[in-house]
């Protein structure tokens, strides 16, 4: 049997033993040493003592280590430290294992790397921090988010910032990296978001239509990483911690104003770290995939892939869509159905399982306006929107002939501008005839249209301030002789003898003095024949 070689971590214990009171066969026997030792060791024979035997590095005392753990607790990485700090002092390998039997608690567990064939694989993910930047206009502070991506077998990297997280957003970042990569990979390995993935599952997730019709476009396969499976796309996890990390650390004391700034310094990081020598590969990223990986990547298609994305809603009972703030129409049949609307750049196109029912060019104004085709409406609605030009010229033509003329040359200008304005003539027109009789009414239509045209102020308050104005001149102007009832001998002054006490031309009666005063004549006297003053026939 071999001897046992005595250790440091062997004397250790057998001290440790001899303090608790142990024998010392009782020892020998359970460390599996010979009893000499264990005497040697208990009479001091044997002076070793726990602890690493190092060597003294003078260079260990010129290292801040308080200021080295601070940065690397921050999530820099120890090799950007030693760049910056240590380079001149001693190689990357000293500092790391220094480094590490130093602070033994801050090691990481290692990894096993994986291998791919070159253009078979791309993994795509967001980084979880944002980058933050200023508006300088406004000062307002807002948050980029950081699109990563890399290949599987050259690892070359690709960064872009945009401001949200949406599908358009999402499907634009693919588009900019494959015109970067030059190439398509035969697979593209996203997360499990919402945007590229519109219900997960184990085995046989829903893609998203837009994104499902990029890939079409771009011939790859879309391979969604697992719900909670990070190591699906250890390589993208890898690929967001060694950019954002560098990213963070170029960039500390800067503060962007701009998305553009963002992704210019996304690209100077990017192609700084594509450039550097790979430490497994003993080559960098960029000559890697020259060589290997770029010839055996899809070529691009020829079209430029046109951004779209799509958008379910329901059919209202108006025969409309409600889609980015405007109102799109579609087939009433559909009513109270959900439709798939896609969103182009220029084009609003709604289907109905696979056919497509409605097209609409797209409008970006976004204030609920009604974007609206007749023959999708019904019948009576259409009807009514077509008739309603014409029902007011009809109605005009019998209520004035000069206010038919006028909507005539109003619709001519603008049919649908100026339909709300007719309305409103015609309702004044309607009162005055009401309040005057058609001849008046027609008269004072006459004069105040001509006023309007001549000022050139056709609108509907200031008709209604002049057929006001004619009014008032009618009732000033007004020369009616009063014509008496003499049938009514309830009226004063009502014989044929006093009448002339009258004066009908001004309306005015004569003073009291003047005028003969009649005997008082009640209804009982009219009626009977009897009463005072008055003799029965």
């Amino acid at each position: 049997m071999a001897r046992r070689e005595l250790t440091v971590a062997v004397v250790e214990e057998i001290r440790r033993r001899l303090e608790g009171g142990r024998s010392v066969r009782e020892i020998a026997r359970a460390l599996k040493c010979s009893r000499e030792t264990v005497r040697r060791v208990r009479d001091g024979e044997v002076l070793c003592r726990a602890g690493p035997r190092e060597s003294y590095r003078p260079w260990l005392d010129q290292v801040d280590w308080a200021c080295v753990v601070e940065e690397f607790r921050l999530g820099h990485p120890l090799k950007f430290i030693w760049e910056e700090r240590i380079l001149g002092v001693t190689s990357y390998p000293n500092f790391w294992k220094a480094f590490y039997q130093k602070y033994p608690a801050l090691k990481s567990a290692a990894v096993t790397p994986r291998e791919f064939t070159p253009g078979e694989r791309c993994e795509v993910d967001y980084a979880g921090g944002k980058i933050p930047w200023v508006n300088l206009k406004t000062g307002q502070v807002y948050e980029a988010s950081v699109f990563v991506s890399v290949l599987g077998s050259s690892q070359l990297l690709f960064a872009t910032a945009k401001e949200d997280m949406k599908s358009r957003n999402f499907l634009e970042c693919h588009r900019e990296m494959y015109e970067v990569f030059q190439g398509v990979p035969h697979v593209t390995v996203p997360d499990c978001l919402k945007t590229g993935v519109s219900k997960c599952h184990l085995y046989d997730p829903d893609i998203n239509a837009a994104y499902a019709e990029l890939a079409k476009h771009y011939g790859t396969a879309v391979v969604p990483a697992r719900p909670k499976r990070p190591k699906d796309k250890a390589l993208v996890e890898g690929a967001v911690r060694i950019v954002m990390r560098y990213f963070r650390w170029r960039y500390r004391p800067h503060t962007f104003v701009s998305v553009a700034e963002i992704n210019r310094a996304l690209r100077e990081a990017t192609e700084f770290l594509n450039q550097r020598p790979h430490s497994r590969f003993g080559v960098s990223r960029r000559e890697r995939f020259e060589k290997l990986e770029k010839e055996k990547l899809k070529p691009l298609p020829s079209t430029v892939y046109e951004i779209f994305e799509y958008k379910d809603a329901k059919l209202h009972p108006d025969s409309h869509v409600f889609v980015e703030k405007i109102y799109y129409s579609a087939p009433h049949i559909y009513r109270g159905q959900t439709l798939r609307v896609k969103l182009s750049l220029n084009l609003v196109e709604i289907y109905h399982g696979l056919e497509r029912v409605a097209v609409h060019p797209r409008c970006r104004s976004r204030d609920a306006r009604r974007v609206t085709t007749l023959t999708h409406l019904p019948d009576n609605a259409r009807a009514y929107r077509e008739a309603t030009p014409q029902n007011l010229l009809s109605q005009a033509r019998f209520l004035s002939h000069d206010l038919h003329e006028l909507f005539k040359e109003l619709f001519e200008a603008d049919a649908l501008g100026h339909l709300r304005r007719a309305q409103g003539f015609i309702r004044e027109a309607r009162k005055e005839i009401e309040l005057l009789g058609h001849d008046k009414a027609r008269s004072h239509l006459q004069r105040a249209i001509h006023q309007m045209r001549a000022v050139h102020k056709i609108r509907v308050p200031y008709l209604r301030e002049l057929l006001n104005r004619y009014q008032k001149q009618t009732y000033e102007d007004g020369d009616r002789e009063i014509q008496r009832d003499l049938s009514n001998p309830l009226l004063r002054y009502n014989t044929q003898e006093e009448i002339h006490h009258v004066d009908c031309t001004t309306q005015k009666s004569l003073p009291r003095n003047e005028a003969p005063r009649l005997p008082f004549i009640s209804r009982s006297n009219l009626e009977g024949g009897h009463g005072r003053g008055l003799e029965p026939a």
